[in-house]
């Protein structure tokens, strides 16, 4: 495909960076996502084909989002979706379009079959943009799903099995691709995993697995990405400045201690968190014995699931900080056929995807 004459180039990455950088306001705790040192060379990084777009008023950065394009499952079928993200405007551009046509006719391909993108529920700012009526695109919410920070030290129950856990080698590689696949084609918006390689800095040595004898019963990966894109609290408001003072309570009760101002949080994903047919049993012994490995290394891990997931229930019971995000779709004006319908009871949301 051609470039559009809005695409990024590799020296736009530092002032696209600079754009990404406006704080999330989610409730006490203010917070950015960032993609330092280059959000150019980070999202090079995504799986699939990355596009990054930077619209441009007398050279300046007015405007930038990207698109990364991946093949994932939808009703049990290989499709190509475009995960599109990053959508900010200068803050001091005030009066620029948030997607101007320009972009719509950027991100709008032919062989892209369904487009969705994701906004932090309690980020009002960014919600009303995106449910904001428009002319060229529109963003239709069909699911959410909730992002768990969670302290491995948490007290967990111990579910009696005779199931064997451990962590994975480079001769269980084919195994577990043809375990995710399998599983992962049941869920709308499970990516294609081809390779390992594919995904930066993620491994077979990263995954750990449940059998009963040779049969892999689940699996997750325990999957650091802070090295391409990290979050960092910068601001925290209220009765929060208090709590943080009781940083050694916090974690005995389980939960997680508050970070430092300023500095990004080091924490993995656990990804590809996937059990056979969907047993409750399996996810729960799982989760019990990985937070027992990532407690050697973390203070802290992230795992993000769909409201309908089958231990959301156990989740919720547990000491942890939630954000709450929303799934949009977009429909472009003009849009070629019938497009791809998504289960919102089957969604499957990969945080280290988005």
């Amino acid at each position: 495909m051609s470039k559009s004459n809005c695409e990024a180039m590799k020296e736009d990455g530092r002032e696209i960076s600079r754009l990404l950088e406006s704080p999330a306001d989610t409730g006490l705790l203010q917070i950015i996502y960032t993609r330092r040192p280059d959000a150019y060379e980070s999202y090079m990084r995504e799986s699939g084909e990355p596009r990054v777009f930077a619209l441009k008023q007398e050279g300046r950065i007015v405007l930038t989002c990207a698109e990364l394009i991946r093949e994932v499952y939808l009703g049990g079928e290989v499709k190509r979706a475009a995960y599109v993200c990053g959508l900010k405007r200068d803050p001091k551009r005030p009066g620029a379009a948030m997607v101007p046509v320009e972009l719509v006719r950027a991100l709008k391909r032919p062989d892209i079959d369904f487009y969705y993108g994701a906004a932090v529920a309690t980020n009002k700012e960014s919600a009303e943009q995106f449910e904001k009526p428009r002319k060229h695109v529109t963003f239709d919410r069909f699911a959410s799903y909730t992002t768990y920070v969670i302290n491995p030290k948490v007290r967990t129950k111990a579910i009696a099995n005779s199931y064997r856990f451990r962590k994975a080698d480079k001769e269980d590689t084919e195994a577990v691709l043809r375990f995710l696949n399998r599983e992962g084609r049941k869920r709308d918006l499970f990516p294609v995993i081809r390779s390992f390689n594919d995904y930066y800095n993620l491994h077979i040595e990263d995954f750990y697995l449940l059998e009963d004898e040779d049969e892999i019963k689940a699996c997750a990966a325990v999957w650091n990405v802070s090295s391409y894109k990290q979050y960092t609290l910068i601001r925290l408001k209220g009765i929060m400045k208090l709590v943080r003072l009781l940083n050694p309570l916090l974690s005995a009760l389980g939960y997680v201690k508050l970070p430092k101002e300023n500095e990004p949080l080091n924490f993995p994903v656990l990804a590809f968190f996937l059990s056979k047919d969907e047993n409750g049993d399996c996810y729960k012994i799982l989760f019990h014995k990985i937070k027992e490995e990532i407690k050697k290394r973390y203070p802290l891990f992230i795992v993000g699931l769909p409201d309908h997931h089958v231990i959301a229930s156990l989740m919720k019971k547990l000491p942890k900080v939630t954000f709450r995000s929303n799934l949009y779709e977009l429909s472009f004006l003009g849009g070629r056929g019938p497009r791809p319908t998504v289960d919102a009871g089957t969604i499957f949301t990969e945080s280290a995807l988005l």
